[in-house]
């Protein structure tokens, strides 16, 4: 089952090594004798990390130049700073310099050499949930800088609840965990990431029938820069079904990221999206959002985009509260 953030890091840092080395988020030269260039990536493991995991990055040194690079001995963890969301530099604890006999000496052009580094074991908070825009440097060397996400762990033994908030009024959901964990997984990281957080809308709608929202381009172009495989568990589209829906780019995959909200039965739409979720309350706000005036109309069966903007302000999630008499997770 595809799930890219779910790759152990080794597996990544040995791509990112030894082949994607184009990926990289950022580079920057450092000069050093005539003919030789030294090109530094910075890249954090993913799109986000999990608040008790490591707190990783990968750093990469390539010798892009036509002559022989000599190495000084850097000490790559002391060129690290981390800085929270409100620009604080954190406090570095003084962990033994990163070992320099790992180092090559001498970089030969096209030759490179990287490492992996535990952030938190550098500065302890930035393992808190937050976003930490990380730099590192060196003597003689602008800094360069990645952002890096830490969101709340997804702890597929619990229950939760979401809870959309629009100017229409609120849509709480239940997941069916066990019979799309997939599709549930990412939604959850999706809104604990704040991916949802005014930047998307509900952009098209069906009278009486269906909201499609979550993407970021506003259309079915959108994703969140990967495609989820189809989870079939017979769960049909009725009246407050959730389910996954393809984008324009998908093919038989589902977008990562778009979402719809069936406020009637949808047989036609059976077994070709990923039902992952349900209306539990606000039922009634999604009905006055399929009923807003529309650019293309009111045509039966036809998807128009509202007139004005239903923006999806947040989606919080939280675990859910168990009814009287039932035990908490």
């Amino acid at each position: 089952m595809f799930d890219r953030r779910r790759i152990r890091p080794s597996a990544r840092w040995t791509g990112v090594l030894a082949v994607a080395i184009a990926a990289a988020v950022l580079s920057l030269p450092i000069l050093s004798e005539e003919g030789a260039k030294l090109y530094v990536y910075l890249e954090t493991a993913g799109p986000y990390m999990y608040a008790g995991d490591p707190t990783q990055v990968s750093i990469l040194f390539k010798n892009i130049g036509d002559a022989p690079w000599t190495n000084p001995g850097m000490d790559i963890a002391a060129g690290f700073e981390v800085f929270d969301a409100e620009g604080k530099k954190l406090e570095q604890a003084k962990p033994p310099a990163l070992a320099l006999e790992t180092q090559p000496k001498v970089l030969q052009p096209n030759a490179y050499f990287g490492q992996i580094v535990d952030l938190d074991k550098l500065f302890p908070k930035v393992n808190s949930i937050g976003s930490y825009r990380i730099t590192w440097s060196a003597p003689d060397v602008p800094a360069q800088s990645v952002v890096a996400r830490v969101i709340r762990k997804y702890d597929p033994e619990l229950d939760y609840q979401a809870t959309i908030r629009t100017e229409f009024g609120n849509i709480v959901l239940d997941f069916y965990k066990e019979l799309a964990p997939l599709h549930v997984k990412n939604f959850i990281d999706l809104a604990n990431q704040n991916f949802y957080d005014d930047r998307t809308t509900f952009h098209l709608v069906m009278k009486d029938q269906v909201v499609f929202g979550g993407s970021p381009t506003g259309d079915e172009r959108g994703s969140p820069g990967y495609n989820l495989p189809p989870e079939p568990n017979g769960l049909k589209i009725l009246t407050g079904s959730v389910a996954q829906v393809r984008n324009a780019l998908t093919g038989l995959n589902e977008s990562g990221c778009i979402f719809l909200i069936a406020a009637a039965p949808q047989p036609q739409m059976d077994g070709r999206y990923t039902v992952f979720a349900r209306v539990v309350e606000g039922l009634e706000t999604v009905k006055s959002i399929t009923n807003l005036p529309t650019a293309g109309g009111e045509a039966p069966g036809v998807a128009s985009r509202p007139i004005k903007d239903v923006v999806i302000k947040s989606i919080r999630i939280e675990q859910k509260k168990p009814k009287k008499g039932e035990k908490r997770s």
